[in-house]
């Protein structure tokens, strides 16, 4: 009687876990499908008829992580490692912008065998990012022994709660692009369920996945160490301060009693953080060495608390943040939900780090580039689930009050809540919300600009024709955006010759020469477009063809610098007499060869002073014939080479240095070690050592059986 009974509750609990998955299935491709997934190229009418182009983001910053994924894919598909790139305005290392979410985007074409383009690895990469926290919801529900549905209804408060600019929600991945903070924070939190499994058995691969979610959060971007901190702290007090310790699969649980119990957690996670810091240090070593080169514009930030608060409010609604407050609370005071509590600890210490980064100087001379408000989305991410948390209680508590209410109610409810939130909340709207309001649109997965426009065929016809048109060795200007925010910088996607624009995102030094009203304070822009025409400013940078649409069409078409070569929405020149990216005492060379690591030049008539136009690095170094040459910063942010002998060839490399083998070989142990803890080696003494061997001790919170 008593097996038929069990067997009969085991039966309903595999099957609400099924109708669980199923749900949080439907959700996920309710939601990739509104995102594109399922439509990754489209027709266009273009002069010459219907032309197939790739579907992909296109509004703000979405070009430029292309590109730079593009560069990955082709250096990676010569057999080298991308370490600088050369095409984005003189060129900057990847250090200073990091390229881990780009291996996402290379890691999902490669999965494709080629048979995606880089738009279409960045769709699929972008929608994943969007929807990987539903998974970190679940884990933590699950070690919590929470029924799913928490797990569930913080994924659909995530994706139907769009945020605003730098909120870590739709609108700041999808609308504005910013994948890299995204990444860093989605990475973050993967991290959190796998660091508490870890610190409580010593397993090696929960270990394994924390090194690897931390390292990819710091290569995503090295902003995203203040939030590792806070969740490893979070993670290491809840476990630290709790008696009982549940884990999951019917573990009756770990009494930490032991006087050893803070020592073995407080050692597990100096080991993860020991090797994620290995695995980072060609990023961190670099960023030791060179971080007095890099200087940031620091658009945003916030006046006073107050504003804190307000942004902080406006990240979930008021609503959602009044109940990640009660799951705050929750977390706070119960027992035996450690993730809960971990989740709790980590959004209080997180909160307490961007406000000390905000509003006390001392921290933010620490990290000058840093700019507060990108700090919100991890934040987010963690109200979420709290708020999911407390939503889940406040339902079981109603349904507990409720005179011989079945045991599928709360569930029932919690279905129905959800999907009438996610209906709701994801509506489309009839005006696609202006990326440059800065109040959060009201629903979610409203649409944005995408690349299969007719602005975007004639912007790839004209790159190619001017590719086709300049003369080698010189560099092309893009100049205005027909499509969304900074079309231009889709160019790299046609053309491997070094690239400019009049408005290029992103920049790191202040010595740049731009045009008359160019200034690096005020943003990475020129306000005087139609100054890129004058000779001296094509031949300062090497420009050898130019495309142009909007107002500086007519500037161009009366120009007697330029030799049309293509008409449209946008049109294409080729320079008369250009000056060419490398010069031989003011000269031009016969040949030039410009990668993004390797720049090659030969002339005609000897030379000992070589300008290179590529931005200066300590590692560029020069070779002419069998002599070296002594490098130089010139007043353009340029570099310029001056040999001890005449010579007509010159060969520049962006070189790795001691100090960057040796960061390497850090790294391989890192990976070593992350191997290591993945097969169990570190598993020296069983995890059970720390399980409760004596009477009376507590056993684990019964777990919900939906």
């Amino acid at each position: 009687m008593i097996a038929a009974r069990d067997a009969t509750e085991n039966a309903g609990q595999r099957l609400w876990l099924w109708f669980w998955w199923l749900l949080y299935a439907l959700v996920t491709l309710y939601v990739a499908g509104r995102m594109g997934a399922f439509a990754l190229s489209a027709a266009v009418p273009t002069p010459a008829g219907l032309v197939q182009l790739p579907n992909t983001f296109a509004s703000v910053d979405h070009p430029f992580h292309i590109a730079r994924a593009e560069a990955l894919w082709r250096t990676l598909s010569s057999g080298q490692l991308l370490r600088w790139i050369g095409q984005h305005q003189g060129g900057y290392p990847v250090e200073f912008y990091p390229l881990g979410e780009a291996w996402l985007e290379v890691a999902v074409r490669a999965l494709s065998l080629n048979t995606l383009s880089a738009p279409g690895a960045h769709t699929l990469a972008v929608i994943a990012l969007f929807l990987a926290p539903g998974i970190a919801f679940c884990l933590l529900a699950g070690a919590d022994g929470w029924s799913p549905a928490v797990g569930v209804m913080a994924l659909v408060l995530h994706v139907s709660l769009p945020g605003s600019w730098y909120d870590g929600g739709y609108t700041e991945l999808v609308q504005w692009g910013l994948v890299t903070n995204v990444a860093a924070a989605v990475a973050s939190l993967l991290m959190l369920p796998r660091v508490i499994r870890f610190l409580v058995t010593g397993k090696g691969w929960p270990g394994a996945a924390t090194v690897a979610f931390a390292a990819a959060a710091f290569y995503s971007n090295p902003r995203s160490s203040i939030g590792l901190a806070a969740l490893g702290a979070g993670a290491w007090l809840a476990l630290a301060l709790r008696r009982q310790i549940p884990i999951r699969r019917g573990d009756a649980g770990v009494a930490p009693t032991d006087r050893g119990w803070v020592g073995a957690i407080t050692l597990r996670a100096a080991q993860v953080a020991g090797l994620a810091a290995l695995l980072a240090a060609p990023e961190l070593m670099a960023l030791a060495r060179f971080g007095d080169l890099y200087r940031f514009v620091r658009y945003s930030g916030y006046d006073e608390i107050a504003a804190y608060i307000t942004a902080a409010a406006g990240a979930v609604t008021v609503p959602v943040a009044i109940l990640g407050l009660a799951g705050l609370a929750f977390g706070l005071a119960v027992r035996g939900r450690i993730a809960t509590t971990a989740a709790a600890m980590a959004l209080v210490l997180y909160m307490l780090l961007t406000v000390v980064v905000a509003f006390f100087p001392a921290a933010a001379r620490l990290a000058p580039q840093l700019e507060p408000t990108r700090l919100m989305p991890l934040q987010r991410f963690l109200t979420i689930y709290l708020a999911a948390v407390a939503i889940w209680l406040a339902l079981t508590w109603i349904v507990s009050r409720v005179k011989a209410a079945q045991p599928w109610a709360a569930p029932l409810a919690a279905t129905a809540l959800a999907a009438m939130f996610l209906l709701i909340q994801t509506r489309p709207l009839d005006v696609a919300p202006d990326p440059a309001t800065p109040a959060a649109p009201p629903v979610s997965l409203y649409a944005v600009a995408t690349s299969a426009q007719p602005q975007q065929a004639d912007l790839e016809a004209a790159v190619r024709a001017a590719d086709a048109g300049a003369p080698p060795g010189t560099a092309l200007l893009v100049v205005g955006s027909a499509l969304s925010w900074h079309q231009q910088l889709w160019a790299p996607l046609w053309t491997e010759r070094p690239l400019f624009y009049d408005n290029w995102l992103w920049y790191w030094h202040p010595d740049h020469d731009g045009t008359p009203g160019y200034a690096f304070a005020a943003g990475h822009h020129y306000p005087d477009p139609e100054r890129t025409l004058d000779p001296d400013y094509l031949a300062r940078h090497g420009i050898g063809a130019v495309v142009v649409t909007a107002a500086v069409r007519e500037a161009a078409a009366v120009s007697p610098l330029l030799r049309p070569l293509h008409g449209g929405i946008y049109d294409a020149y080729a320079v008369i007499d250009p000056v060419a990216t490398v010069t031989f005492d003011g000269q031009n060379p016969l040949n030039v060869a410009f990668h993004d690591q390797r720049v090659w030049a030969r002339a005609e008539s000897a030379a000992t002073s070589i300008v290179i136009r590529a931005n200066w690095h300590p590692r560029w170094r020069v070779i002419a014939g069998e002599n070296g040459a002594d490098v130089s910063r010139r007043s353009d942010g340029y570099f310029q080479a001056t040999l001890s002998a005449e010579a007509t060839q010159v060969v520049a490399v962006y070189a790795l240095q001691p100090v960057d083998w040796a960061a390497r070989l850090l790294a391989l142990i890192g990976f070593t070690g992350l191997i290591w803890f993945g097969i169990g080696w570190n598993q020296r003494e069983p995890a059970e050592r720390w399980r409760s061997n004596t009477s009376g001790s507590k056993q684990a919170p019964e777990r919900s059986k939906v």
